[in-house]
């Protein structure tokens, strides 16, 4: 690998132009690509192979009620008895009537009055709104034309307007500029480090055209597979952050290379057997990383580990190709670094002097202190997003709250319950059954309300609403829901039907379930190849096994601080978060996945310097000091870019992305500098020739 590499770098001296061009026209390629055919992102988060799911066919097919079509809902609210009013009730219905006659795809449209969705004091009522598209296909122009016809309601009638649903805001609600302040940080960062503007800009570039051009791979393939619109903002995330480590790391090696006065072809060839081959195997335990997530075997979190797989190995083209491309065409602004290798072991350093003086202290105290962040997690449940967890000005958040206040918590919660009767009973006795499962449901001690049975049109199955009186957030609701998956298997025989729920807060309670259950077997398999992994590359026992504790302590740190940010609302007002809620149920698996991935970057970054050391001085604390010295800043500072990119996406507002920042930029800042600057090294300076012993290999070393 290392001389096949080597040559391509040398290659790719000569050859920089065409290796250029070939990346332009890549690009431009997939970009025609993209405006000829579009996008077509799924903004649901569907899983198949559940009870909750699987039962929505019967709920399309035999009560005409489609849950994967577009929906909205209206809520209008003002003072108490205003909407007894009898000229506000019938601009209401006027409202209503045009809207369903003279906007497009809408399949249907409740009037309130006639379902009697109006709260007690007559101060609140909502509309349903059902479309025949799905959420995605919705234009923005027919969404923003009805949100306008009710918004006449609010100046004319002295009325409030919000709206819910699928569909209640054209947009993702994400911060535009958060890709665009991560690359102005990583840029600084980057500056200070090579104190030259073009050398920074390099890795800029060379991730910036590696990452677009992923993505539009990406885009395209949302025309023939279905792609979930989260994979897209992972995607971004992990390439933007990856693609310019990666260039930090091959840059830096290179400046080392010429310092020495070697050639600059033969620097490039060396700076990509060294450097690339760690980039080429830091870029695949990545991409193996957030692949796993596939086998969770959850739709939206495979589509996600792809899309993130895509964005990876470009990242990793793009640093071994275009890169170096652009390192011999600027070569004579990439200034070498002032600091031999031959003066490193003069140097000393603040780190190193703790690191080698009490390595057993140093690697306690680091570990007491990600323990004591961890603690946090402990408590820490999963969840579904949900509006209630949004920003306040949003106007999904505005007609949550208020439909809670007015109609109660459990409004928002409401689980739908499909019953399969039996074909030998008649309608009369199938009409008996779903009032004898109503009354039992109803005396459930949290349960608000239970709709009165429908019968199909074929009466193979009926169809009841459960309203609880807690919200989907609450732990009252799933248990509910787990004391009523009970009560159908112990009494399916004596009532002679089989009760599954359904409905948005069902299906998400048993995707939290599902996660729970995924989440140890996904993060054992994931560290135990790694573990095998790494103990061959490193020709080492005893590090590997100290780098996947490492990681261990920073991914429950990370879980531990997300919990206490987003679920107990600590700093909320600075996280700008409204409220505490339970942690996203994908969270887990997809920091585990990324989280891993990263930190097995800077393990490999560090300590493939640190062997290479050792194989020249035999002396393992000269060989750490090397690797801390050469290596330590760049560690530094791509964890800062990392800690920068996540960071920044921690400032949108959609709860699910932010907590993905949050939890990523912190996972990396623990590990980077409490695990791979001080844990690791300390480790290896106590275990010392220890480290190195493995089986027919020690003796070569």
């Amino acid at each position: 690998m290392e001389s096949i590499l080597n040559c391509w770098g040398q290659w790719v001296f000569h050859n920089r132009i065409k290796v250029i061009l070939a990346w332009l026209i890549l690009f431009c390629a997939l970009a025609a690509g993209v405006a000829k055919i579009g996008t077509n992102f799924n903004s649901d988060l569907k899983i198949s192979g559940l009870a909750a799911t699987d039962v929505q066919k019967v709920l399309k097919k035999d009560f005409k009620q489609d849950p994967n079509k577009a929906s909205m809902r209206v809520v209008i609210s003002g003072k108490a008895g205003i909407l007894n009013n009898a000229h506000v009730q019938q601009a209401i219905i006027n409202k209503v009537n045009s809207v369903a006659k003279n906007e497009k795809h809408i399949k249907n449209i409740s009037n309130p009055y006639q379902m009697q969705a109006i709260s007690k004091d007559f101060s609140t009522a909502y509309i349903d709104i059902a479309f025949d598209q799905s959420s995605n296909l919705v234009s923005t122009h027919n969404l923003q034309k009805i949100q306008n016809e009710f918004a006449e309601l609010s100046s004319k009638q002295n009325l409030k307007i919000n709206f819910a649903g699928s569909i209640a805001s054209g947009s993702s609600q994400s911060n535009p500029y958060a890709e665009t302040l991560g690359i102005i940080i990583a840029f600084i960062l980057l500056m200070v480090l090579f104190r030259s503007f073009i050398t920074a800009g390099m890795p800029i570039i060379s991730a910036a055209l590696g990452l677009i051009s992923g993505l539009l791979l990406v885009m395209i393939g949302t025309n023939f597979f279905t792609i979930a619109n989260v994979a897209q903002t992972l995607a971004s995330m992990l390439g933007l952050a990856v693609g310019i480590d990666y260039g930090l790391f091959i840059i830096n090696r290179y400046r080392l290379a010429i310092s020495k006065k070697t050639p600059h072809q033969v620097a490039l060839g060396a700076t990509l057997a060294s450097a690339g081959s760690s980039v080429f195997f830091a870029g695949i335990t990545v991409i193996i990383a957030v692949l796993g997530l596939s086998l969770i075997k959850i739709d939206f979190l495979t589509q996600m580990g792809f899309a993130a797989a895509i964005s990876v190995t470009f990242a990793v083209l793009s640093s071994l190709t275009l890169l170096p491309a652009l390192i011999a065409l600027l070569q004579k602004f990439v200034r070498p670094t002032k600091k031999q290798i031959t003066q490193v072991t003069k140097s000393k350093s603040s780190l190193q002097e703790v690191v080698f003086k009490k390595p057993w202290l140093v690697g306690l105290v680091s570990a007491l202190i990600l323990i004591g962040i961890a603690i946090p997690a402990t408590h820490m449940r999963l969840g579904m997003p949900y509006d209630g967890a949004l920003p306040n000005h949003r106007t999904e958040k505005k007609a949550y709250d208020t439909l809670s206040k007015k109609f109660g918590k459990g409004f928002n919660a409401h689980l739908v319950a499909i019953v399969k009767l039996k074909d030998s009973k008649t309608t009369a006795q199938k009409v008996t059954t779903l009032g004898n499962i109503q009354k039992d449901i109803s005396k459930f001690n949290n349960v608000a309300l239970v709709s009165p049975g429908q019968l199909s049109a074929n009466k193979h199955y009926g169809l009841m609403v459960i309203v609880p009186k807690t919200g989907p957030e609450n732990a009252k609701t799933e248990k509910l829901v787990r004391q009523i998956a009970h009560y159908n298997t112990t009494h399916k025989n004596k009532l002679q039907g089989n009760v599954i729920l359904t409905g948005t807060n069902a299906v998400n309670i048993e995707i939290s379930k599902k996660l729970n259950q995924a989440i140890p077997l996904f993060a054992g398999l994931v560290m135990f190849l790694a573990l095998i992994l790494l103990t061959f590359v490193f020709r080492s026992f005893v590090i590997p096994l100290f780098a996947m504790i490492g990681f261990g302590l920073s991914l429950f740190a990370s879980f531990g601080l997300v919990t206490l940010v987003m679920q107990d609302g600590w700093l909320k007002n600075l996280f700008g978060i409204s409220t505490g809620a339970p942690i996203l149920a994908f969270l887990p698996v997809i920091v585990i996945g990324v989280l891993f991935g990263l930190a097995m970057d800077y393990q490999v970054f560090l300590v493939s310097r640190i062997r290479e050391a050792y194989l020249l001085t035999k002396d393992t604390q000269e060989a750490v000091k090397i690797g801390l010295h050469e290596n330590g800043p760049v560690i530094t500072t791509a964890a800062l870019i990392m800690i920068a990119v996540f960071g920044s996406f921690a400032m949108t507002e959609e709860p699910t992305v932010k907590a993905m920042g949050i939890s990523l930029a912190f996972g990396v800042f623990f590990d980077a500098f409490l695990v791979r600057l001080l844990f690791i090294p300390a480790m290896i300076k106590v275990f010392g020739k220890i480290n190195w012993y493995f089986p027919k290999m020690h003796k070569r070393l």
